[in-house]
């Protein structure tokens, strides 16, 4: 009598076989989400550099239209190191002589920049009629400031606007 054997026919998937595919997907479902957080955190870098170019042209405009105030020592100011404001002045309701304005213009545009540029920092400086403004903001959004652009310890970088302009 023959012997004959009946070959066996595999149907479906084996339970290995679905846990590969499984896997696979899992690892391209998490990298798809890894760029769509890396996107998010770019796009918000973006605004605050185009918040941070606005707001650094408004200083500027300010500077500009009191020459006198800048080539008179009155427009100096940094807070690179504490992050301190500028002290505040009220030249709305009050009198102010041209250095006060120069101050008042200060607080003003800080005041109203640090709502929202995170933890901003500025400094206006002039040599004769040439003066140099610099910003620092947190981009990352670690929740500190810094003096410049290098990153710290953990790895966070700041970025920085830095224009110079000629003063008459």
């Amino acid at each position: 009598m023959p012997s004959h054997q009946l070959a066996y026919k595999q149907q479906g998937f084996t339970l290995i076989e679905l846990l590969i595919a499984v896997v696979i997907v899992a690892i391209g479902l998490l990298g798809h989400a890894a760029l769509q957080i890396q996107s998010v955190n770019t796009a918000h870098q973006a605004r605050f550099a185009q918040s941070a170019n606005i707001a650094m042209l408004d200083l500027v405009q300010r500077i500009s239209a009191l020459p006198d105030a800048v080539v008179n020592d009155e427009f100096n100011f940094s807070n690179l190191s504490d992050g301190q404001a500028p002290a505040e002045k009220d030249c709305i309701t009050e009198d102010c002589d041209r250095a006060a304005f120069a101050e008042y213009e200060l607080y003003d545009w800080f005041s109203s920049s640090i709502s929202y540029i995170p933890e901003l920092r500025f400094s206006v400086n002039h040599d004769s009629n040439l003066v140099t403004v610099k910003m620092t903001w947190d981009a990352s959004l670690s929740g500190a400031g810094a003096e410049d652009c290098s990153a710290d310890s953990s790895g966070n970088a700041h970025q920085c606007s830095e224009v110079a302009i000629w003063i008459r």
